[in-house]
């Protein structure tokens, strides 16, 4: 029986996991519209932003809300390293691109492994409040991350729409030829882009070990997410992204509750293959001309 309380949990519990899913499907699609490259290391880099953040928060005490985007933005960082000794040479090669990311991706699983061990972790609750509205209740950490979401997002939507750097990594993706034609440094922008995926998907690793447990091998399940999620929005469309994320994640959270976690995910699969027969380029996604 729907109640107004079960129908605010999934409303809630959707949001929530639509703002990590959209996080990490907009880093997923904007590396393979920027650089041709379908990142199955993107988990893993939302595997190391919650580690980072639980260190952060055991060890140094930094507060969760600054050691969240210092957490991202350092992913970000050491991922530049990781794209200059693994993915350059693959810039714009899809297949070998695919594989060295699924080479990178196991290495960094056996990293976490030596580093943070197997044993699953979680960080602090850090909020433990929890808002009644009569049979409504709420609580503050999830509401936390919902905020936190929107505010990166945001911010994400008004980089790519209005600066310079977010139309020249547009520009990029829809016509390299051209856009080196115009004097863009295709490159820098590769890099620039791939910074921007991989913080993204380190805040969104950190919000998740906000809700959720960490351990090295935490990743496929984002990264899988992900990549339902930019089929279901259109491969490489970043409003695609965002529409599909918030779709699958009020789904993911409806099913769950009255069916459990498996029929969600045989559902999440099912819509996909249903999409793929009727709309192959996706929901937004534009149909690719075959010279």
């Amino acid at each position: 029986m729907l109640t107004w309380g079960i129908l605010t949990q999934i409303v809630l519990n959707g949001l929530n996991l639509s703002a990590i899913y959209i996080l990490m499907a907009l880093g997923f699609t904007l590396i393979f519209g920027v650089m041709r490259i379908v990142n199955f290391a993107h988990g893993e880099f939302a595997m190391l932003g919650g580690f980072l953040l639980l260190y952060g928060v055991q060890y140094f005490h930094i507060p969760p809300l600054i050691g969240l985007p210092l957490s991202a933005l350092l992913v970000g960082v050491l991922s530049l390293f990781l794209e200059r000794l693994v993915l350059r040479p693959f810039y714009q090669r899809e297949y070998q691109g695919m594989i060295a990311t699924l080479g990178l991706s196991t290495m960094m699983i056996y990293l976490g492994v030596i580093f943070f061990g197997v044993s699953q972790r979680s960080i602090p609750a850090s909020y433990s409040e929890i808002f009644v509205f009569g049979p409504i209740r709420i609580p503050a950490d999830r509401l936390i991350v919902i905020c936190i979401a929107a505010v990166a997002l945001t911010g994400f939507f008004l980089f790519m729409r209005f600066t310079k750097a977010g139309l020249a990594m547009r520009v990029v993706a829809q016509d390299i030829e051209t856009a080196q034609i115009q004097g863009i440094n295709a490159r820098a922008y590769y890099r620039a882009a791939f910074f921007a995926a991989t913080t993204l998907a380190g805040l969104a690793g950190g919000l998740l070990g906000q809700l959720y447990s960490l351990s090295p091998f935490m990743g496929a399940s984002p990264v899988v997410k992900a990549f339902i999620v930019v089929i279901l929005g259109g491969l490489g469309s970043i409003p695609g992204a965002a529409v599909g994320g918030l779709l699958l994640g009020m789904a993911d959270s409806a099913v769950t509750t009255y069916f459990g976690a498996s029929a969600a995910q045989f559902a999440s699969f099912g819509v996909i293959m249903l999409v793929l027969v009727l709309k192959p380029q996706g929901l937004l996604g534009r149909s690719e001309r075959v010279a």
